[in-house]
């Protein structure tokens, strides 16, 4: 998992890929219960959305972090992100999750005894979820404002409510989840029979989701309240029976550690052992209760077993009473206190709204007044630029015709070597013909006697030949140097002019230079005005960087790739800040040659690590 993290911290200029990585990232530590990595994840996901003013992803880490705080008992906090992040989703057409969002503040206002504010909510999650058709959002509303109910102690329609979850249930299309959510259905509907004692349906319910297939081994957690309430509703119709159920019950709880079952158990056992007047054991149960209920602040059943304890110690029933009555009214007053506490931050939520609605209409006046002050000064600016632009194209237009002139001169230049080297290459032929090749002739018809006879005056004869032959070699030597003269004059091209430029660059300064000029045909078909501008661009580049670079090398290369050619010119120097170089007056001659031959430049730099300018040109 930290590696992910690394990796994800290392992507740049892509922040939404980021925010999807650290949502994935935040879910896994979720389900591995690692809520403080969690909370640090969604955190970070908050701070990038609030930089890019994201609000759809602000949202959902606000919904994130309602769910941290929901999950460590910190129900206020969780109030308030829940709160914020519905407030952004209303907003948006993203009706799910709103309606989760919502339905999320109903359970802590359940969980916090404000049973008709949590009843409001989900009739609005109600409402949302049968609009948008979301049968499991509609089976979730149904639980919620049962539970709702059943804590006002109406359970007539607490039970209608259930049983309409129960019927919702076969609309879902997950067929592995069903009988979870149809044994959680029969478990809520078997406690609103049992709270309101009609023990004896309640016991049918309870044994209905006991015969769900595997769920002892699926969910252990909610077969062991299934069967702790069917034990328990059967105690209380016959004080005789309930007890290997209640024992099983006990035992699955004691082994998955589920702390509220095991206090439940345990009170329920006291009251079986209580009726059977074995103090003794009822005595040891409660006080296991009593003990855990405290661990884990769990103050209801708290009070449960201070008031068994009365009953079991008589002789301290009174210390007992006293402190059932102070935790009570502590609760009480706890209680109280949460919910005003929600309902503050509520309210005080919707005045900032307010708030935030008056500030946005005063600033929606200063930046009208502020438009009409800039607009002016921004006319202003125009004419004035204007003005200079007009000047600055007339200076464009005449450093242009001198650029033309100029090659136009180098292309005289270049005709002229043409010519002389044509003249040259007559030269040399006629020489290779009508002087060498005679004479090596006549010297190869004068040596031609040696090979029939080798007497004295034959070979006297022969050695006259050899200052002839010295003769040819001289000559030959003497076209040779003009070979190497015209070897010259076919350099002097484009390629040549570029190739001469670079070796003036290595040899007047101490930074390595490696270059690669196409040999490609086309390079000398292009335009006069664009290979004027190259050349000058180059010129340009490398007079910047041996001024300011501090390079230690250059690299240039000129090629043509699919019709465009390609100007690359890299250094490793200490590299500048592109967006402020642009002004200066180097980089922007760059910039208007290239612009002047409909070419397109990309300069990068970066600090301590050199420069690379490409300019592209379709030719």
């Amino acid at each position: 998992m930290d590696s992910i993290i690394h990796i994800n911290e290392k992507i740049k200029n892509n922040d939404s890929l980021v925010i999807i990585n650290y949502f994935k990232i935040a879910n896994r530590f979720f389900m591995l219960l690692e809520y403080d990595r969690y909370k640090e994840t969604t955190d970070k996901i908050l701070e990038l959305s609030r930089l890019n003013k994201d609000s759809v992803n602000m949202a959902k880490a606000e919904y994130y972090k309602g769910d941290y705080f929901f999950s460590t008992s910190q129900n206020d906090s969780a109030y308030y992100y829940y709160l914020a992040a519905e407030k952004k989703y209303e907003k948006t057409e993203d009706r799910v999750s709103l309606a989760n969002t919502i339905l999320h503040k109903a359970y802590i206002l359940s969980y916090e005894k404000d049973f008709i504010g949590s009843e409001s909510e989900t009739i609005k999650v109600l409402s949302i979820a049968k609009t948008i058709g979301d049968d499991y959002l509609i089976y979730e509303a149904y639980t919620n404002l049962g539970s709702s109910l059943a804590g006002l102690e109406n359970y007539e329609k607490a039970l209608e409510y259930h049983k309409k979850a129960l019927s919702q249930v076969d609309k879902l299309d997950d067929e592995n989840y069903k009988p979870l959510l149809q044994a959680q259905a029969l478990n809520n509907i078997g406690f609103a029979y049992l709270s309101s004692s009609n023990f004896k349906e309640a016991s049918t319910f309870f044994s209905e989701g006991l015969k769900i297939e595997n769920l002892k081994e699926i969910q252990p957690v909610l077969f062991s309240s299934l069967l702790d309430h069917y034990a328990y509703s059967r105690f209380k119709m016959n004080h005789k029976e309930g007890l290997k159920d209640f024992e099983t019950a006990l035992q699955v709880r004691d082994d998955i550690n589920d702390v509220y079952g095991k206090i439940n158990s345990r009170i329920h056992l006291t009251e079986y052992y209580l009726s059977k007047r074995d103090t003794a054991k009822a005595l040891q149960f409660n006080q296991e209760a009593n003990l855990l209920a405290k661990e884990s602040s769990y103050n209801k059943e708290v009070l449960i077993t201070l008031d068994f304890f009365t009953r079991l110690l008589p002789k301290q029933g009174l210390e007992y009473a006293r402190a059932y009555i102070k935790l009570n009214d502590s609760l009480q007053n706890q209680e109280r206190a949460t919910r005003n506490k929600l309902a503050r931050i509520a309210f005080e939520t919707d005045e900032i709204i307010v708030e935030k609605e008056a500030l946005s209409t005063q600033k929606k006046i200063i930046l009208l007044t502020s438009l009409f002050i800039i607009s002016l000064g921004v006319l202003l600016y125009i004419i004035l630029y204007q003005r200079g632009k007009q000047k600055e194209l007339l200076f464009e237009q005449e450093q242009q015709k001198v650029n033309e002139e100029i090659y136009t001169l180098m292309l005289k230049k270049q005709h002229e070597i043409d010519f002389a080297r044509e003249n040259e290459k007559l030269k040399i032929a006629r020489d290779l013909h009508d002087n060498v090749l005679n004479k090596l002739a006549s010297t190869r018809l004068n040596l031609f006697p040696l090979s029939k006879r080798q007497d004295e005056e034959t070979i006297q004869k022969a050695i006259g030949q050899i200052n002839g032959i010295i003769n040819i070699e001289s000559e030959i030597r003497l076209i040779s140097h003009e070979l190497a003269k015209e070897e010259f004059l076919n350099r002097n091209n484009f390629k040549t002019l570029v190739e001469e430029l670079m070796e003036n660059q290595k040899a007047t300064y101490s930074v390595a230079c490696e270059y690669d000029i196409t040999d490609h045909e086309a390079l000398e078909n292009i335009g006069s005005a664009i290979k004027m501008h190259l050349y000058r661009i180059i010129q340009e580049t490398l007079n910047n960087i041996n001024k300011h670079a501090n390079a230690t090398k250059i690299t240039v290369e000129l090629y043509i790739q699919k019709e465009k050619l390609y100007l690359e010119i890299a250094d490793n120097g200490v590299g500048f800040n592109v967006d402020k170089a642009k002004k200066g007056i180097g980089l922007k001659n760059i910039y208007m040659r290239t612009k002047e031959i409909n070419g397109r430049i990309d300069v990068v730099s970066e600090k301590n690590k050199g420069t690379k300018i490409t300019v592209k040109v379709r030719i």
